[in-house]
């Protein structure tokens, strides 16, 4: 997944979803939004503990039984309205990659004051959603569903264009000879640190936590965005 020219990201409407749906994944009597409260509430709950489980067992442990337990809906409540256990996956996919776009979009939006606010509140939403919204085991599942894969880059991209145009705000602060270039240089840096340092624990080139990693990614990036070139 890669980050492209940056567009206003979208506030992920139904036809951003990969099954077209209010949600991606629903078993094909529920692709509309259902109109009573309670199925939608009903969906809503199994979607809550289905992120919680995958937060907690991660991929391998992430099954019909668990989910039913964590949401008190019978196994077969559960099949009667998602399309199994990949239609299962593909909605909590979508309901985490959602949260982490909109939650990344509403703190850049508050950090308006300098470059370095900005490169912290992009850190610091990745410190804490990366654990929180399970999106670590979510970006490691491997898979064959194209459209859970297509999602995910949606989401990378859709991160990259917020992150950029927040930074570019502050383009009088920038001093890299290369801006866009040095964009996507932090935006990965600190996207991928945290996806392959989460969970690690402590020890021999480990941080020492997630705050730590947070702190050392938003002095590095900033200081990445804000050198000139060395001269030659």
């Amino acid at each position: 997944m890669s980050g492209g020219p940056a567009t206003a990201p979208g506030k992920g409407g139904p036809e951003d979803h990969a099954g077209g749906s209010w949600l991606p994944g629903l078993h094909e009597g529920l692709l509309e939004e259902p109109q009573q409260r309670r199925s939608r509430r009903s969906a809503l709950q199994i979607l809550d503990a289905a992120r919680t489980v995958l937060a907690r067992d991660g991929v391998d442990g992430f099954t019909m039984a668990a989910v039913s337990e964590a949401s008190g809906i019978s196994i077969g409540g559960i099949y009667g309205r998602f399309d199994g256990k990949q239609g299962l996956m593909r909605a909590v996919g979508d309901m985490i990659l959602t949260r982490l776009e909109d939650d990344l979009t509403e703190r850049l939006e508050r950090a308006e004051t300098t470059l370095a606010d900005v490169v912290l509140a992009f850190v610091t939403c990745l410190s804490e959603d990366v654990a929180s919204q399970a999106v670590h085991p979510l970006a490691e599942h491997s898979t064959d569903d194209e459209p859970l894969r297509a999602r995910k880059l949606r989401a990378r991209e859709r991160m990259f264009a917020s992150f950029r145009l927040a930074v570019l705000r502050h383009e009088d602060e920038i001093r890299h000879d290369d801006p866009e270039a040095a964009l996507l240089t932090v935006f990965h840096m600190c996207l991928s640190s945290f996806l392959t340092a989460y969970d690690l624990g402590g020890g021999p080139g480990l941080p020492k936590s997630a705050a730590h990693l947070r702190d050392e990614l938003a002095r590095a990036g900033l200081a990445h965005l804000t050198s000139p070139a060395p001269r030659s």
